[in-house]
């Protein structure tokens, strides 16, 4: 996504999809230099590239140390050289991508930027809440298994209290449904692999030729449940749209598990295919509004026994890691 370096320093700045720059805390990238305007310039994604717009600052703004016009628009590539105000800092452009959603922490400037169009807060690996993209185009917040809308530019509250500014990229409702490229969720094969004892549960997807190798992970098997229930469904011949559901509550009785740790295994689910290069993650698992039912957001399924010599890996990969890291003696 969009990036920009301050030289000098390890500074990072990820641009959302309409960046005010300039002294006022209302900008998005705040400047503390005198010769920088109030509100200097803009940075907005258009027409398939980021564009530089001077609001008729003071001290002019400079792209590769030529002056843009006041209220006239500069491309911007990988590499360019910018300054907001002659004699001001330089910020590098260093990544020219597309936007991406993310989310800012309000009082400490920390950022988190979406993997495949999925964005965990406050952290991937202790998530509360998720946001995503519906194929409609519409982005959605998801927390304790209910989904609402969300608007670009508003502001999440954590538990701990911590106020998070979202920013999401503007998309054309059907943006990711009719798209040709890239990797959608409903286009993936999934095939499990599980151990006779089901300690150990193998992913791999498949888009055509291409796989993804999820490996085994934890977090598999909930997802290794509801897809045995949609086979189950369908090897019954119950219509498509009413395959694979599943009460939440019965889900957890299977799984012993809370609906809390539930929700952080599915995040995790979902982060994984996310960075794996999925742009609808969040629809691998797919929840009925108002119903507490949830199903596997994949039709194309297989499930089939782990080959000895994986399981016997994975088992002595466990015991060395308990060997090596021992639980703690009671007190």
């Amino acid at each position: 996504m969009g990036t920009l370096r301050r030289a000098g320093s390890e500074e990072l700045f990820h641009l959302p999809g309409r960046c005010l720059v300039g002294r006022s805390g209302a900008c998005d990238l705040v400047l503390a230099e005198k010769n920088v305007s109030g509100h200097h310039a803009a940075i907005e994604w258009l027409d398939g590239a980021w564009q530089l717009q001077d609001l008729g600052s003071r001290n002019g703004t400079f792209v590769d140390d030529t002056r843009v016009e006041p209220h006239a628009r500069a491309v911007l590539r990988a590499g360019a050289q910018l300054r907001f105000g002659r004699d001001a800092p330089t910020w590098e452009v260093t990544d020219a991508s597309e936007p991406r959603a993310m989310a800012r922490n309000l009082a400490t400037g920390d950022t988190r930027v979406a993997e495949g169009g999925y964005l965990a807060l406050p952290d991937p690996d202790a998530p509360e809440c998720s946001l995503f993209q519906l194929p409609t185009g519409a982005w959605v917040i998801e927390r304790d298994g209910e989904q609402s809308r969300v608007d670009d530019r508003a502001t999440i509250a954590t538990e701990a209290g911590a106020l998070w500014r979202i920013f999401l990229p503007v998309a054309l409702p059907g943006t990711l449904q009719d798209s040709d490229a890239g990797l959608l969720v409903a286009r993936l094969r999934l095939r499990f692999r599980v151990s006779r004892d089901e300690e150990q549960v193998e992913l791999t997807a498949f888009v055509g030729e291409q796989r993804l190798d999820l490996q085994i992970r934890a977090h598999h098997y909930p997802l290794l449940l509801l897809a045995r229930r949609r086979l189950a469904d369908r090897a019954h011949r119950t219509p498509e749209p009413d395959q694979g559901w599943m009460a939440l509550d019965d889900l957890l009785r299977m799984l012993q598990m809370t609906e809390v740790h539930f929700n952080i295994t599915i995040h995790r689910a979902r982060t994984q295919l996310g960075k794996a290069g999925v742009l609808d993650a969040a629809s691998l698992v797919e929840r009925q509004p108002r119903t507490r039912r949830l199903r596997i957001g994949v039709s194309q399924l297989e499930v089939g026994p782990l080959a000895r010599r994986h399981s016997a890996l994975s088992h002595a990969s466990t015991a060395a890691f308990r060997a090596s890291n021992p639980a703690p003696a009671a007190a």
